[in-house]
This record gives structure tokens, C-alpha cells and sequence, in this order.
């Protein structure tokens, strides 16, 4: 430990970006969420009004993990442990490569490489063009089998990149910072139980949560435990904004905390008992964030911390919501009865009003949308990758 922190003390200017957004130009292009902070905003071009599909493909596949694009390539993993790059132009498939588990980390893409988890507890670098495996590194999976499976966690740890470091939770009680050129493991912190989010990043600090609860800040040098708080089970990523940290939780609560101290600044119940289980977005305007059995996608005034609407829908929420030029996009799981199945949405923030809506496809949508340069791109349980313009 001491000679992984020395190396850092003396490389510090290595540690590019530490904490900080990404560029307007490549912050939504390839790290689940947007950026090391995890708001889930895209500064490129957004889609008010639908024509329809651009082009859509129908894999063997099923998918719960999301893509992440990079220089006009998609890049996820399927159920099936098979990882995909798509060219994101046409949708034909670029390449393809098997794994032993199932896929349910969103990739990490920076420069030549991809990095990804899957159900075995491993983390892998692979190749961006060619999808040739670089290394991989086995984590903890010491709770992989540790009582029944639950049905309703769709995601695992889905890697952050920051500058030569990689920090990302396994199956087990641990959470690592990685060295991003051959995997080696700098440190390890131990954790209440595993971490299925991503971890977010900022001011040399890193936010976690575990599925027993636990919202932990940790040095980003060292993995010292600055703080944690206990809430209900949390599935979903971390989001920083401006000293906030905002999450949902199983414990039917939407949670925005002071980000130095762990206090809770404020805290909305969401209805009818719902877990609130997506990822938050936090704009300079709004925080967004998607429940389940509540049906509904809350809306906050950010700098208010007061909630300002609910968007209703016959479906479930588990996938993220996105920003981008005031709007939301999300797709929806689940629809009970004989409604509609699930659809995915545009929805104008500052009103409310539903812009559009694509019924295309009558599967759930577990993966949180790409936006980018007035195209929306997302895929489906059920195998198919979509293109909407």
C-alpha cells in the first residue's frame, strides 16, 4: 500500500481529469453514465421530435447491460456472455467475442481499449477494434452464491476509468482500484457486501454503494473509508453534482446527500411502496431518476432539492434516465395486465409533456439509452438493438 501511494504522490499529474466531467465533445460517448461523475448528461444533440427508427437489429441475445458508444461504434455484452461492437451508422455487427459469464456490466471504452465484468467476478481488457482479449483479472466472488439469486438485480459492477486507474466492485465484499494497463490490483477496500453500481468520481473522492446499503466516500488514492451511511438495499450508481451525491433505494426513498459528510440534505418517498432501483441524472437543472412498481419517473428541482413532478406511465423504471437538451429518455420493463407493453419515452423536463413515445418494441428495457448527435440508441431484453432519429 505504502509504495501504491508513493507512486501516486509522484504521479499525480498522471491522474488526468481526476474527478472531473469530460469534455462537452466526448462526455456521453463512452462510460456508462456520461462521466466520472455518473450525471447521466449528454451535451450532444438530443431527439425532440421522432421519425422513426434509423435501423434496428435483432440479435441472439437477451440484454440487461447498456451500450456505451465511442468514434461511431456501440460497444455491450449479452445474457449470454457474448460482447458486441456496432457499427453505430448501420448496425452491422463490427465484432463479436465470448465469455464464460453473463454480461451485465455496462464497458468502460478509453482510447484502444474496453473494460467490462461479468457473472464470474472477472474483469477483462479487451481490444476496442478488434475485441482481442489484452488481460483479465479475477475479483472476489466470495458472495456469488450466497442465498437465493435475486430476480429483480439486473446489473453488476460496471467499471469507472479515471486517467490509468480502474475502480470497480466484484462479487464479492471488496472494492478495487486496478492498474488499467495489465489489471494489477493497487488496492482493495472491504465493503458490507458487493458493489453492482458504478462507482462515481470526484475531487479525489470515490462514491459507492453496496447492496446491503452501505453509501461509502473513499479516498481515491488510498481506498480509506472517509464516511458511510446506512440505507436500504441500493442497486444503482452513484451520481455527484456539485457536493451532492443523489441515489434511490429499495427502501422506497429517493436520497440527494451532502457529499463531505454523508448527511442527508433531503429525501422524497416515492408511492406505493416502489423500490426506486435506476441510476439518477443530475443536470444544472434537474435530478431524474426512474421507480419500479410506482410507475413513475421523478423529477427534482436540483439547486431547490424539492420535487417538482412525477411522469406516470403503466410501466416500471429500471433503466436510467438520460439528459440531454432538456430532455429525458428512458425506456420502460414490465407493464402490467393487458396494457401497452413497455415503450421508450422523450419527456420535455420543464413541463412534463411527453415529446414522443416508440412502441416498437413489446420487450422490457433494461439498458439505459445512448444520445448522441440527434440519435437514440438503446437495446431490449428480448435481443434487439435499436436506432431511433
Amino acid at each position: 500500500m505504502a509504495g501504491w501511494c508513493a507512486v501516486l504522490l509522484l504521479s499525480a499529474a498522471a491522474l488526468s481529469g481526476c474527478g472531473s466531467e469530460r469534455s462537452a465533445k466526448t462526455q456521453n460517448t463512452f462510460l456508462f453514465r456520461g462521466d466520472a461523475a455518473n450525471t447521466g448528461v449528454s451535451a450532444t444533440k438530443g431527439l425532440p421530435a421522432l421519425k422513426g427508427e434509423k435501423w434496428s437489429i435483432k440479435l441472439d441475445a437477451h440484454f440487461q447491460s447498456s451500450p456505451v458508444m465511442m468514434k461511431d461504434t456501440l460497444y455491450f455484452g449479452s445474457e449470454e456472455g457474448r460482447f458486441y461492437a456496432v457499427d453505430a451508422n448501420n448496425g452491422k455487427t463490427v465484432w463479436q467475442t465470448d465469455f464464460p459469464g453473463k454480461i451485465r456490466s455496462s464497458a468502460a471504452v478509453l482510447e484502444d481499449d474496453l473494460y467490462f465484468t461479468d457473472t464470474t467476478s472477472t474483469l477483462y481488457a479487451l481490444e476496442r477494434e478488434t475485441g482481442k482479449l489484452k488481460w483479465k483479472q479475477k475479483l472476489d466472488d466470495s458472495l456469488k452464491d450466497e442465498g437465493l439469486p435475486d430476480l429483480w438485480d439486473y446489473y453488476i459492477g460496471s467499471p469507472a476509468v479515471d486517467g490509468d486507474y480502474i475502480y470497480v466492485g466484484g462479487e464479492g465484499p471488496r472494492f478495487y482500484a486496478l492498474g488499467r494497463k495489465d489489471g494489477s490490483i493497487l488496492w482493495e477496500t472491504e465493503t458490507a457486501s458487493y458493489v453492482h453500481g458504478k462507482a462515481a468520481i470526484a475531487d479525489g473522492k470515490i462514491y459507492i454503494a453496496d447492496m446491503s446499503g452501505e453509501v461509502t466516500a473513499l479516498d481515491q488514492q488510498t481506498g480509506k473509508k472517509l464516511w458511510s451511511a446506512n440505507f436500504g438495499t441500493v442497486q444503482s450508481s452513484i451520481t455527484y453534482k456539485e457536493g451532492i451525491i443523489y441515489f434511490g433505494s429499495r427502501d422506497q426513498y429517493v436520497y440527494a446527500l451532502d457529499a463531505n459528510t454523508g448527511d442527508i440534505r433531503w429525501s422524497h418517498l416515492s408511492p406505493g411502496g416502489s423500490w426506486v432501483v435506476s441510476s439518477a441524472a443530475a443536470s444544472e437543472k434537474h435530478v431524474v431518476i426512474g421507480a419500479s412498481d410506482s410507475k413513475v419517473v421523478h423529477v427534482f428541482d436540483r439547486e431547490a432539492g424539492e420535487h417538482k413532478l412525477d411522469f406516470k406511465l403503466d410501466s416500471r423504471v429500471f433503466a436510467s434516465p438520460v439528459i440531454a437538451d432538456n430532455i429525458m429518455y428512458f425506456g420502460s420493463a414490465y407493464t402490467d395486465g393487458g396494457k401497452a407493453r413497455d415503450a421508450f419515452y422523450a419527456v420535455d423536463l420543464d413541463s412534463g409533456k411527453e415529446l414522443w413515445r416508440f412502441e416498437g418494441t413489446k420487450s422490457p428495457i433494461l439498458s439505459t439509452a445512448v444520445v448522441a448527435d440527434g440519435a437514440v440508441y438503446f437495446a431490449t431484453l428480448d435481443g434487439y438493438l435499436y436506432a431511433l432519429h
